[in-house]
C-alpha cells in the first residue's frame, strides 16, 4: 500500500509502497483516502516525535473518503460506499489518511453531510471537532438538541447580548469556534491580524487586532461588550495573557477559558476555569470519556453544516492529485502559503 510517511523523527516525507493494508476491527470502518487536509501537527509529530505511537509516521489527520469495508459492529452506522471525513488517530499506524486505505473508529467518524462536497468535508474534522470539545464540553456552551437543529429552530442558549471572545478567529479552529457560538445565540468577538479582518467579519459580530498591546485589546473588548462576557476560546493556543488581563476587570459572575494549548499545563487563574482542549487522544480505546462526547457532538454538527449554520473552511487544493502532491502541500502549508486557508491533497480518485 502505498503512503507518505517520515521514517523516523526530523527526516523528510516520501513515498513508499509496502505499508501492509489495515483489517478493520469490529467498531471500526476501513476508508479509501480521497482527500486530506494537512495540519501543523503532521510536522510537529515528524519534527518532535510527539504523539507518534510507532513509525514510520504518516501524514494526514483530516480525512476524508469513502467506505470500503465495516466492522460488525460499526455496520448500525455505515455501510460500503458512505462517504465519511473527521479526524484520524494520531501518530498511530494505519489510521492516517495520507495512504491509500487507512482505518477510522466508527463512533468519532463524521458522516459527510449532504451539502458539502467531498473536498470541501476535508476541511472540518479537527476544527469542528476541536471547537466542539472546547466550547461544549470546556466553556459550558449549552449542546443545542439535535432536532432544534434539523427543524432551524432559532437557538437561545446563551443570555441575551451575552458575548464570548474567540483568540485566533482566522484560523480553521477559530472560525468553527465562532460559527458555533453565532449558532448557539452568542454575539462573538474575535481576534486576529489587521490583513484578515474581512474573512473574520463575515462570521463574528466585532474584532479586534491582536497585535495590539494586550492592554488596548482588553479595553476594546470591554468597550464593544460592555462587560457581558463570560468565555473566552483561545483557539490560537497563546491567549494566557490577554484572558488574564480581561478576567482581572471581570469581578462578577462565571469566568470560564478553554485553550487549545494542552502542553504547557495552564491551571485556573483569575477566578476562572481553565479547560485544556485534548483532541489528540480521539479514537484511543482509553479516551472513553472523550470519544463519547465527540460521539454526542457529531449528530449535532453534521444538522449545522446540513442547515448552513456552519460552513467548511477556505482552502487550497494543491496539485492534480497523488502522493508526491501530498508531499507538495505538506510543503507548502509548513511555508504558510496558504494564509488562513487549509491546505488540501487529492490523495487518489474515488
Amino acid at each position: 500500500m502505498k503512503a507518505v510517511v517520515c521514517e523516523k523523527v526530523g527526516e523528510p516525507w516520501k513515498v513508499v509502497d509496502n505499508l501492509p493494508t489495515p483489517e478493520p476491527s469490529p467498531d471500526q470502518i476501513l476508508v479509501k483516502s480521497i482527500y486530506t487536509a494537512i495540519n501543523p501537527a503532521d510536522w510537529m509529530m515528524a519534527s518532535m516525535g510527539v504523539l507518534v505511537q510507532d513509525w514510520p509516521l504518516v501524514a494526514g489527520l483530516d480525512a476524508a473518503g469513502v467506505v470500503v469495508k465495516v466492522g460488525e459492529n460499526a455496520a448500525s452506522s455505515f455501510k460500503v460506499g458512505d462517504h465519511v471525513c473527521g479526524c484520524t488517530r494520531l501518530g498511530a499506524p494505519g489510521y492516517s489518511a495520507g495512504q491509500e486505505y487507512f482505518l477510522m473508529d466508527a463512533n468519532v467518524t463524521i458522516p459527510k453531510p449532504s451539502n458539502v462536497t467531498l473536498v470541501e468535508a476535508a476541511t472540518i474534522g479537527v476544527g469542528a471537532l476541536t471547537s466542539a470539545l472546547g466550547l461544549f464540553g470546556g466553556l459550558d456552551v449549552k449542546l443545542p438538541e439535535l432536532q432544534d437543529v434539523k427543524d432551524d429552530k432559532e437557538e437561545t442558549l446563551a443570555e441575551p447580548g451575552e458575548w464570548a471572545v474567540v483568540l485566533g478567529g482566522a484560523s480553521s479552529v477559530g472560525k468553527f469556534g465562532s460559527q458555533i457560538l453565532k449558532a448557539c445565540g452568542y454575539k462573538v468577538i474575535a481576534s486576529c491580524s489587521a490583513k484578515s479582518v474581512a474573512l473574520v467579519k463575515q462570521s463574528v459580530d466585532a474584532v479586534f487586532d491582536y497585535n495590539k498591546p494586550v492592554e488596548e485589546q482588553v479595553k476594546e473588548v470591554l468597550s464593544v461588550t460592555k462587560g457581558n462576557i463570560h468565555r473566552v476560546y483561545d483557539a490560537a493556543a497563546t491567549g494566557i495573557e490577554f484572558a488574564s488581563a480581561l478576567f482581572k476587570e471581570l469581578p462578577n459572575g462565571p469566568k470560564l477559558f478553554a485553550t487549545t494549548n494542552s502542553w504547557s499545563g495552564i491551571t485556573d487563574f483569575e477566578g476562572a476555569t481553565t479547560n485544556l482542549i485534548q483532541l489528540a487522544a480521539i479514537g484511543r480505546p482509553d479516551a472513553e470519556q472523550l470519544n463519547n462526547q465527540l460521539a454526542s457532538y457529531i449528530p449535532v454538527l453534521v444538522a449545522m453544516f446540513e442547515k448552513k449554520k456552519l460552513l467548511p473552511s477556505p482552502y487550497d487544493l494543491i496539485g492534480e492529485g497523488g502522493f508526491e502532491c501530498a508531499i507538495e502541500a505538506l510543503n507548502y502549508q509548513k511555508t504558510g502559503a496558504g494564509g488562513a486557508n487549509k491546505v488540501v491533497v487529492k490523495i487518489q480518485d474515488e
